[in-house]
C-alpha cells in the first residue's frame, strides 16, 4: 500500500509505449465519462431510495399483493430490502470505479455487469405502472446505464487497462 503522495501517484500512472518510464499519463476521456457516469447512477440510486421511502404507500399499492375477503396475507415491507440492496451496491460499485481507474479490467466488466443489471431493473420496474416520479426516474436510470455502458466497452477504456495491466 503506498504510504506518500509520489507513491500514490506512481501506483496510478500507466505508462505507454514510446514514453519515458516515469511519464504521467492522464486517464482517456472515455474512463474519465464511464466514471463519472457510474458515479451519477450511485447518487441516482440514493435519490431512488429517497423516493422509495418517501412514497412507500403509493407503492406499496403497486408493489404489494391485493387483499381479498380474509386473506392473512401481509403487506410485503420492501423498504428495507431496497435500502440493503441499495447500500450493499453502492459500496461495491464505488470499490470497482475505485478499482477500474488504476486499470483492472475485472473491474470493468464486473461495473458492465452491475449496470446491465440496472438496465433490467429499470425495465422491470416500469413494467409494474409505479407512480410516474419512479417511472421517470427508471427510465432514466436505464437510459444513463445504456450510455455508461458505452464508455466501459469503449477501445479507449479497453486499451487503458490492456496498458495498464502491463
Amino acid at each position: 500500500m503506498p504510504e506518500t503522495d509520489a507513491e500514490q501517484q506512481a501506483a496510478q500512472e500507466v505508462e505507454r509505449p514510446g514514453e519515458q518510464p516515469g511519464e504521467v499519463t492522464a486517464r482517456p476521456p472515455a474512463v474519465v465519462i464511464a466514471c463519472w457516469l457510474l458515479w451519477s447512477l450511485v447518487a441516482a440510486g440514493l435519490l431512488v431510495c429517497v423516493v422509495v421511502v418517501t412514497q412507500r404507500e403509493d407503492l406499496g399499492s403497486v408493489w404489494s399483493p391485493m387483499q381479498v375477503g380474509d386473506s392473512t396475507v401481509q403487506p410485503v415491507e420492501f423498504v428495507p430490502v431496497i435500502l440493503v440492496l441499495y447500500g450493499v451496491t453502492a459500496v461495491l460499485s464505488l470499490t470497482l470505479i475505485a478499482l477500474f481507474r488504476v486499470g483492472y479490467n475485472w473491474a470493468r466488466h464486473s461495473l458492465a455487469a452491475i449496470v446491465a443489471g440496472v438496465i433490467v431493473v429499470a425495465v422491470a420496474t416500469v413494467r409494474t405502472d409505479p407512480p410516474t416520479m419512479v417511472d421517470g426516474m427508471a427510465i432514466a436510470a436505464a437510459v444513463i446505464s445504456a450510455v455508461t455502458l458505452v464508455f466501459l466497452w469503449h477501445p479507449q477504456s479497453r486499451e487503458y487497462v490492456r496498458l495498464a495491466s502491463r
